[in-house]
């Protein structure tokens, strides 16, 4: 298998402060659950309450607003969705923790319930802290090589889909295009990662609706320095491919209607066809048919024509 997200990989997500990495991490859950996966969203930021509305008004499209209004229609929805669709583990953990309380924690967690994990999203990779006591935290290039280390290695160990995500410094805040020096912290989990994608939006962005990543890094792909445009719906903070949006889909059409009717046509006039179409011959005084362009121009010529006559 290549392209995309494999088992036992480290794959990534790098965004500033609020540029919504969590919300990413949440919509490839509500995807893979949609596709009969069991999923399990483990946080080191946000409350589980919290993640929970995000993701019942992801599957639900109830925007966040109305969750807490109308919540047994939203249980409802949630458990029609369920019971075609995979499972879905939400988990706190304080910042701090290590790979291997992430490791007892799931390994519990598939014994208790007998189900196998098939994707594991950690929000996120920065807050994580490397086994090895004796790494100094102030050393970010070491914790981070360490801790991105740890969990590639976890997914190996679990056969796992493996997704988190990771900060970007002060000096991608004025950047439109992201490279791996506007990583926060050490360049190292980017050299143990397998995908790295940069997420890049905009106060002009975020009123119309859009995201958009930014390949960083892939080693399964060719797609490295690809931008792809994704819809933001704000009031259920999904996140679609842009070509679903039937706004696109409407502007597309209207694009290909105009370029169409802006092309011009020819045609030929004259007796007959084959005339037009042999070369000239100076000794006969043979012409080739004029050629005739369907344009406003001839139509307003015709009317001034017909003006000046009727004058």
């Amino acid at each position: 298998m290549f392209g995309g997200f494999n088992k036992g990989e480290l794959n990534i997500f790098a965004g500033g402060s609020g540029a919504g990495k969590s919300l990413f991490l949440a919509n490839l859950g509500c995807n893979w659950v949609l596709n009969s996966m069991n999923v399990a969203y483990v946080s080191f930021e946000l409350s589980e309450p919290l993640v929970s509305m995000r993701i019942d008004s992801m599957l639900t499209d109830i925007p966040t607003k109305e969750i807490f209004k109308d919540l047994d229609g939203v249980e409802m929805k949630v458990k029609l969705l369920g019971k075609k669709s995979g499972k879905l583990q939400i988990k706190y953990m304080p910042s701090g923790k290590t790979a291997n309380d992430l490791r007892s924690w799931i390994k519990e967690y598939e014994i208790k319930t007998g189900t196998k994990l098939d994707v594991i999203l950690v929000d996120y990779l920065d807050l994580m802290m490397p086994i090895n006591k004796k790494v100094s935290p102030s050393d970010l290039f070491v914790k981070d090589k360490f801790v991105s280390e740890e969990l590639r290695n976890l997914a190996m160990e679990l056969n796992v889909i493996f997704v988190t995500a990771s900060q970007l410094n002060r000096g991608a805040v004025e950047e439109i295009e992201f490279d791996h020096s506007h990583i926060a912290g050490g360049l190292s989990k980017i050299q143990t990662a397998d995908n790295v994608f940069g997420i890049f939006t905009s106060r002009a962005m975020r009123e119309r609706g859009r995201y958009q990543i930014q390949l960083m890094k892939t080693r399964s792909s060719s797609g490295v320095g690809m931008k792809i445009d994704l819809e933001f719906d704000v009031d259920s903070l999904r996140i679609r491919d842009l070509a679903d949006d039937s706004e696109y889909q409407e502007f597309d059409k209207r694009k290909s209607t105009i370029y169409n009717s802006l092309k011009k046509t020819s045609t030929v006039t004259d007796d007959a066809d084959t005339k037009a179409l042999t070369p000239p011959d100076p000794t006969k005084g043979d012409t080739v048919g004029r050629i005739k362009t369907d344009t406003d121009g001839t139509k307003l010529r015709e009317f001034l024509k017909d003006l000046g006559e009727d004058g």
